[in-house]
């Protein structure tokens, strides 16, 4: 049995994707977020999942921050990570204590435009295509070993909210896809 755990800043959307899925070798334990009065509470409530904000502006590093997480995913027994849109670097303290169990949903396709804000990057160079890339997460911005991605053209009469709509629901379907694939 694969035991998950959901990282989102506030991403309710592909955090329900994740949790639409029907794949019986794994169970999603926990919800966690980095921000209170994330709208990922509510999606926790409503599948009457566990629930837990830390909230950085609490600590006085980013490893503190962590060590507290890790001792909590320990504690519930959590052997895979994913970032749904967890809008926060996490260091080599955390990546090590998860080694190849941290799986990141990132809206381009990689190696191009990493970062935070890969949909505005991708429209504003005007690329023809862009999409969603799932990868493990490594020490480096956006740099592990892909997993899967999922293109999407851009059309001619795309603005840039219609362009992020759409690779947003291809980010979705790419990480329920991998979820559901999942062997354990």
């Amino acid at each position: 049995m694969c035991n998950l755990a959901i990282f989102s800043t506030a991403d309710d959307k592909i955090v329900r994707s994740i949790l639409s899925c029907r794949n019986n070798r794994v169970k999603t334990k926990l919800i966690i977020t980095n921000v209170p009065d994330s709208p990922v509470a509510e999606v926790a409530k409503k599948y009457n999942i566990k629930y837990r904000c830390f909230d950085h502006r609490d600590y006085k590093d980013r490893v503190s921050h962590e060590k507290d997480i890790v001792r909590f995913l320990k504690k519930e027994k959590i052997n895979l990570v994913i970032f749904a849109h967890y809008m926060r670097l996490v260091t080599k303290y955390f990546v090590g204590r998860f080694k190849d169990k941290i799986v990141n949903v990132h809206p381009s396709l990689l190696p191009d435009f990493k970062g935070a804000d890969g949909y505005r990057y991708a429209f504003e160079a005007g690329v023809k295509e862009s999409g969603c890339t799932i990868h493990y997460v490594d020490e480096g911005l956006d740099t592990g070993e892909i997993i899967l991605q999922k293109a999407v053209p851009r059309l001619e009469e795309d603005d840039f909210h219609s362009f992020k709509s759409r690779v947003h629901e291809a980010e979705c379907d790419a990480i329920h896809s991998f979820v559901e694939s999942l062997v354990v």
